[in-house]
């Protein structure tokens, strides 16, 4: 069944079958004389009825009052997105007209929900006045059978007059109840059926939600592009990124790569051991690889140390869609660049939602020791997920290479070691690079060609970190201190893929 059709049978009333819609004796309840009590204590079914109809009709009608203030605003907005419409016939190019189509959607989605939310208020205010009625009934029930029960307690000196008195009161309660009975069935009958016709509605409902906040999110770069220019643009597409729906995550089919990313793949398959803070950073190079601009690959190692704990490597990718010449399907893109760096408490990017899948699918259960690891942005989603409180993991450190994650807030509990190029100008792209350095920050500047697009670089990370460690060893006699916890040998190994 359609969604229109749907919403004219809940507005048709069908499903109310033959009850009473409204309520000619709307004083009966007040007028029940005083012997009803009597009559309620003797007459069970009466008082359950009672007391269970009692202030419904008020309720359902607030209830009713609620969809009809939504489908009154959602009818409101209907001419305002026309006149945006309009305002955009005369203009061209292809922000505007994107901008039309989002209109046209948005518009389309607009009257719909009007519809439907219009739809189901008459139905709940039919609801409401069939069980005003109803009860009503009810009521005018107690008030004949309080009546009969007068004249059965009346005074006569006649045996058989009261004797009569007697049947004549239990015929007329029996057929009463019946009769309420049977009411009261079909009531519930048809507030089920209303119920189903609604639950029917509410998948509908949630698909044209969500279909309308992929059209907004749709329309937010070219908003922005024309409130705030360059700035607007980039703002917008990283609440587009928020907004935008969850990226189908698939465990990744090493038979669909094309030559260079089956390679990545086939080196990412070798490391069966990760020593050094240099295995660690190398493993996000292949992480880049498989994925490229048309897809997102997370890279999930499960490793066993050398006391036989067991923890979790999570390499994270980094941005390999600028977006110049449209979306090619990479999560870590533009905008999700941004949209992480904004660390929003409240909204989670898309890469991130598709970072925690992977995660999900792997095995990682809530509460497993994880490793996060990333060069340039996977390194600000791993200092991201680490300072977030809701993470259901227990981090146990963040490496990161090229990264600016100064910004945020990690536990003082977990290390961050952030290697630097000295003349790498992303790491100081969140302006903290001079700032003071939490106890837990290990932040590694690492000399390198002097050459900023040189610098920024993951296998020449790769090769600095390798000689910082070498070096280290030679004057200390020992690795870093910290390896132990983060390192290991790889006994699971899984990747995962998602795309816009």
């Amino acid at each position: 069944m359609s969604a229109s059709s749907l919403a004219a049978e809940i507005r048709g009333g069908a499903w109310a079958g033959g009850l009473p819609r409204s309520a000619l004796g709307a004083t009966a309840c007040a007028e029940i004389p005083g012997i009803a009590g009597v009559v309620i204590t003797y007459v069970q079914p009466l008082r359950d009825w009672f007391d269970q109809l009692l202030g419904d009709s008020a309720q359902v009608a607030g209830v009713a009052a609620q969809w009809e203030d939504a489908a009154a605003s959602l009818t409101e907005l209907a001419p305002r997105l026309r006149g945006g419409r309009t305002a955009l016939t005369d203009l061209d190019g292809r922000t505007v007209r994107a901008l039309r189509e989002r209109h046209d959607d948005l518009l389309a989605v607009t009257r719909d929900a009007a519809e439907w939310a219009a739809a189901t208020a008459a139905s709940l205010r039919l609801a409401s006045r069939i069980v005003d009625a109803t009860r009503t009934y009810v009521c005018e029930v107690l008030t004949r059978l309080a009546r009969f029960a007068e004249q059965l307690f009346s005074f006569s000196l006649n045996p058989l007059e009261i004797a009569h008195r007697v049947t004549d009161f239990a015929r007329a309660a029996a057929d009463l109840v019946a009769a309420t009975g049977r009411l009261v069935t079909e009531l519930l009958e048809a507030l089920h059926a209303l119920s189903a016709l609604i639950q029917r509605l509410i998948p509908i409902i949630a698909e044209a939600a969500a279909a309308l906040k992929d059209v907004v999110a749709r329309m937010l770069p070219a908003v922005g592009l024309a409130a705030g220019g360059l700035v607007g643009m980039l703002l917008g597409g990283a609440a587009q990124n928020f907004l935008q729906k969850s990226a189908d995550v698939e465990e990744l089919d090493p038979d669909t790569l094309d030559p260079t990313r089956r390679q990545a793949w086939e080196d990412a398959q070798r490391v069966t051991r990760l020593d050094t803070f240099a295995d660690l950073v190398a493993v996000n190079g292949t992480t880049d690889l498989m994925g490229g601009a048309d897809a997102t690959v997370i890279d999930v190692k499960r490793v066993v140390g050398a006391d036989g704990s067991e923890h979790w490597v999570v390499s994270l990718p980094s941005t390999q869609d600028w977006q110049f010449s449209g979306d090619k399907g990479a999560m870590n893109d533009r905008d999700s660049n941004i949209a992480l760096m904004l660390d929003n408490p409240l909204l989670r990017s898309a890469y991130e939602r598709a970072a925690l899948e992977a995660m999900r699918d792997a095995g990682i259960r809530p509460g497993d020791q994880v490793v996060l690891t990333g060069f340039s942005q996977g390194g600000i989603l791993a200092a991201n997920l680490a300072a977030d409180p809701t993470f259901p993991y227990r981090t146990i450190g963040v490496v990161t290479n090229g990264s600016p994650v100064d910004g945020f807030a990690v536990p003082a509990d977990i290390p961050v070691y952030s290697f630097q190029h000295e003349s790498d100008l992303v790491p100081r792209l969140d302006g903290n690079g001079t700032g003071p350095v939490p106890p837990n920050v290990h932040r590694i500047t690492l000399p390198d060609t002097g050459n900023p697009l040189a610098a920024h670089d993951n296998q020449y990370y790769r090769d600095s970190i390798a000689a910082w460690e070498q070096l280290y060893a030679a004057q200390h006699g020992a690795p870093p201190p910290g390896l132990d916890a983060l390192t290991g040998a790889v006994v699971d190994h899984s990747m995962f893929t998602a795309a816009e």
